[in-house]
């Protein structure tokens, strides 16, 4: 009985020593639950940003679209006070209304140069002859972009004897963008983020690949 007693003891004993020894596993047991911590999302992005960086790969903060362009330099303005570094990006993303103002399509291209020289004659500049496509032979007298601007180029032209018309067609419309690098040192608070996205409807902060070489 004695002895089934120390066999016992020493088998609890070599346990022990074993379960806390110095050794690799109890060095890795350790190490592994002093670092399980939650990651703050401040250091992921810079942890995101550190791989970019060593891919070669520079992203960008985007903030737009802006429809207008005042309201675009005004926010510019307002980086520029902060000391943030922006690029400027302008894209056309949607289209508008356009309103083409030409002299009709002619039979030939000799009738076209004859309708070109009257209008030298009559003093009338800005116009060129449309060599291709469906207006073949048309004469251009301008594209605008709103309507009355193009009602006005009409007036003057037919005054002078021509009979001009209006097409009704779709323009690219120019959208601008506020950039700058996500890894930049200075960046914009997010107070002055918010106001801006108060302030004009529709606008947004999203990341892209940086398309920008000069600071605007």
């Amino acid at each position: 009985m004695k002895w089934l007693i120390y066999i016992l003891l020493l088998v609890n004993l070599g346990v022990f020593v074993w379960h806390y020894q110095p050794g690799e596993a109890g060095r890795q047991t350790t190490l592994s639950s002093e670092h399980t911590r939650l990651v703050l999302l401040k250091e992921y992005e810079q942890r995101l940003s550190s791989v970019a960086d060593s891919d070669g790969i520079s992203r960008c903060y985007s903030l737009g679209p802006f429809t207008n362009k005042p309201y675009f330099v005004q926010a510019k303005e307002r980086f520029q006070k902060q000391g943030v570094d922006t690029f400027s990006r302008v894209s056309s993303e949607q289209v508008r209304n356009g309103y083409w103002v030409m002299l009709p399509v002619s039979s030939s291209s000799n009738q076209a140069k004859v309708l070109i020289q009257k209008l030298k004659e009559k003093g009338v500049k800005d116009y060129f002859l449309v060599a291709t496509g469906e207006m073949k032979n048309a004469i251009s007298l301008g594209v605008f972009s709103k309507a009355k601007l193009a009602k006005r180029r009409r007036d003057e032209v037919e005054k002078q004897g021509f009979k001009v018309n209006i097409k009704k067609i779709t323009l690219p419309k120019r959208v601008y963008w506020l950039e700058w690098p996500r890894n930049a040192i200075k960046q914009p608070g997010h107070e002055l983020l918010d106001e801006l996205r108060a302030r004009y409807r529709g606008i947004g902060q999203t990341e892209r690949l940086c398309m920008s070489d000069k600071k605007s």
